[in-house]
């Protein structure tokens, strides 16, 4: 079967979640420091890495924090990163190989900048654990396919657990059932990839799903081996509508104040192309989108890996539609090193 690692993996991640959240509520996984040690937080990836990092930086100023997300690439090109400061700054790596240099070496000029350093990767014995001050290994997302799925989904809920108040982790234990729910989409879903032949995929979301927005148009690139778009919900109605057309593919990640995500999704109807809902109010949309997927009953933070699997596996059947392999996509390697 063509693209059997990355589905396996992809399917893999409800049962992933149950034996990370038990390493996580047994304690066997914690933060080695107090988060009050820290006045500043700065979150690193590249790539998927990054779009995780942009999310459990949402996660963290939500809760109070001072955080925030750039691309590593941008330690190393804008000095304005590196710049002397009284405060106590982390930062905190996302990689899942945990070899990335641009990571590694953003990592080595936060350090001589007085940063401490959290490594998070889903590597054993990786350079970014084995340089950071602080290493988590979540072991649950180690993958053998090219494309971050798993990966993403189990350091996500990690970072959330970590950095979240008792109530967010009681809601967090739900998330293998919520999995489990979002997996049950898959025969709708992939008989929408098929039901056109879509060429342009565009993906809205906003206050701390817009991420996973950012991450979902990357699947469809890294897949299906097509170009896809991702927008703040309301920014579609600008510029962007207009290249909109009947085999344009628009999936719509539920918009907390449900009167203008309807609107939004009728003005997108109303262009022609074909609307996917997902989020715990999807079923709000389920007259107007060609197929609504309330995955879960949680908000949209604490329900974000559950929400992201819907949009997985459209990317996935969309590669599969076009005749792409998602376990050798063109051009990409598993770990970008220079």
């Amino acid at each position: 079967m063509t693209g059997h690692v990355t589905w396996r993996e992809l399917i893999s991640q409800p049962d992933a979640w149950k034996a990370l959240l038990g390493r996580l509520e047994s304690g066997a996984l914690a933060l080695p420091f107090a988060v009050e040690d820290f006045d500043e937080f700065i979150l690193l990836g590249s790539g998927t890495s990054y779009y995780l990092a942009l999310s459990v930086a949402d996660w963290m100023r939500r809760r109070g924090l001072n955080a925030r997300a750039i691309p590593s690439c941008e330690v190393l090109l804008d000095e304005y990163e590196t710049r002397p400061s009284a405060a106590r700054r982390l930062a905190i790596g996302f990689s899942r190989s945990g070899y990335s240099s641009e990571l590694i070496l953003a990592n080595r000029a936060l350090k001589a900048a007085g940063f401490r350093l959290l490594g998070i990767s889903c590597t054993e014995e990786s350079d970014l654990l084995n340089e950071a001050d602080h290493g988590l290994l979540i072991s649950e997302g180690y993958e053998d396919g090219l494309v971050m799925l798993r990966s993403f989904s189990t350091m996500l809920i990690t970072a959330q657990y970590l950095f979240g108040t008792a109530k967010d982790r009681k809601a967090l234990v739900k998330l293998p059932a919520s999995g489990r729910a979002a997996l049950a989409f898959e025969g709708p879903l992939s008989a929408l990839a098929n039901a056109r032949p879509y060429d342009r995929f565009v993906f809205l979301a906003s206050g701390p799903s817009h991420p996973l927005a950012l991450e979902a148009a990357l699947k469809i690139q890294e897949m299906a081996i097509a170009t896809s778009e991702a927008y703040h919900s309301l920014d579609y109605r600008h510029g962007p509508k207009a290249c909109a057309d009947e085999n344009t593919a628009v999936v719509l990640f539920a918009l907390s104040e449900r009167d203008h995500g309807l609107a939004l999704a009728r003005d997108i109807k109303a262009l022609g192309a074909s609307v996917i809902v997902i989020g715990h109010d999807a079923a709000a949309y389920a007259d107007i989108a060609e197929l609504a997927c309330p995955v879960s009953d949680m908000d949209d933070a604490t329900g974000a890996a559950a929400v992201l699997l819907p949009a997985q596996i459209f990317a996935y059947a969309t590669a599969l539609r076009r005749d792409q392999n998602p376990d050798a996509p063109v051009n990409l390697s598993k770990v970008v090193m220079f």
